[in-house]
């Protein structure tokens, strides 16, 4: 019996806001987290660039969180519906720097019971120890959650340890697959 579902930020949760603008500070930020996965080489390599010189980090994490809005049918329409039947988490693969600007804008606290960022805990999905430590956080065995993700390798890494992978496409595929899951919604 499926007793909570955790899902991954961007892609079934957030989304490149509709209205963003490109910003080559953005996209240099995230270029380069992306080749410094862990958070003391990105942020040691953004100290060393020249986007550092016009803007704080601060205001570069700010920048970053408001790129991604949220996909309005998953906070309005789902996420109150399962709320109160199972519990929700999140882990995220990303940069420590950006987690208080994105909980800010987006209200985590108010679905979520944990928040796992990869860069806090040393680990990245598809490691099976991220996963086991959102289980043991939310007092859950493998075979009782659900990993939503919009990347097949991380749900391949849930799946390995025993949860159900979901992998996120649109909005109305995540029903069916939720409900074909035996998620009551």
């Amino acid at each position: 019996m499926i007793k909570g579902i955790i899902f991954d930020m961007v892609g079934p949760l957030l989304q490149k806001n509709p209205g963003y603008v490109f910003d080559e500070v953005v996209e240099a930020a995230e270029k380069m987290r992306g080749l410094f996965p862990n958070d003391k080489e990105f942020i040691a390599a953004l100290g060393r660039s020249e986007i550092t010189k016009k803007y704080s980090q601060e205001e570069i994490a700010e920048k970053i969180a408001l790129k991604y809005s949220k996909i309005p049918e998953i906070w309005n329409e789902l996420l109150p519906k399962i709320k109160g039947d199972y519990a929700l988490g999140v882990i995220n693969n990303g940069t420590a720097i950006t987690v208080p600007y994105f909980k800010k804008e987006n209200n985590f606290d108010e679905f979520f019971s944990i928040f796992i960022n990869s860069s806090e805990v040393g680990l990245e999905k598809p490691d099976s120890r991220i996963y086991l430590m959102a289980l043991n956080q939310m007092k859950l065995k493998p075979e009782e959650a659900v990993f939503i993700d919009d990347t097949e390798e991380n749900i391949l890494g849930a799946e390995k340890i025993g949860m159900q992978g979901i992998l996120f496409t649109d909005y109305q595929s995540l029903l069916i697959d939720l409900k074909s899951s035996g998620i009551n919604i």
